[in-house]
């Protein structure tokens, strides 16, 4: 059976340090990729399958949203949570609508709380 997959995405060397720490504390059989930017995100994306992705907002080549929708292209079934300390209510419906959660940041064991319980290890 192959191994479960959490792909991260951000911009921010240290919030994909803590998320990869966090996640790897609950989830140490996970195998964790990561992505710097929508591009790399992408790629990884059809080159790793993951079971879950965890998407910056604010990146430079792209927001996390549009970026969100089109990893949903490629993989229908990929939950999806927008990592973010700033998105405005219209962003967040449009989110909502196409089964996209929120963690909000700063990035700590109690905003990750709640998705890490929904998961299976």
């Amino acid at each position: 059976m192959n191994a479960h997959k959490v792909l991260i995405v951000d911009d921010s060397s240290l919030a994909r340090l803590m998320l990869r720490q966090i996640f790897g504390q609950h989830f140490p059989a996970w195998q964790i990729i990561e992505a710097r930017n929508g591009a790399e995100a992408l790629e990884r994306v059809r080159q790793e399958h993951p079971q879950l992705a965890l998407l910056d907002y604010n990146m430079p080549d792209t927001n996390g949203l549009d970026l969100a929708l089109e990893l949903l292209q490629l993989e229908p079934d990929l939950p999806i949570h927008l990592v973010t300390a700033n998105i405005q209510d219209v962003t967040r419906q449009r989110a909502e609508a196409a089964g996209i959660g929120f963690v909000c940041k700063p990035i700590c064991r109690d905003s990750l709380a709640p998705l890490l319980a929904g998961i299976s290890p």
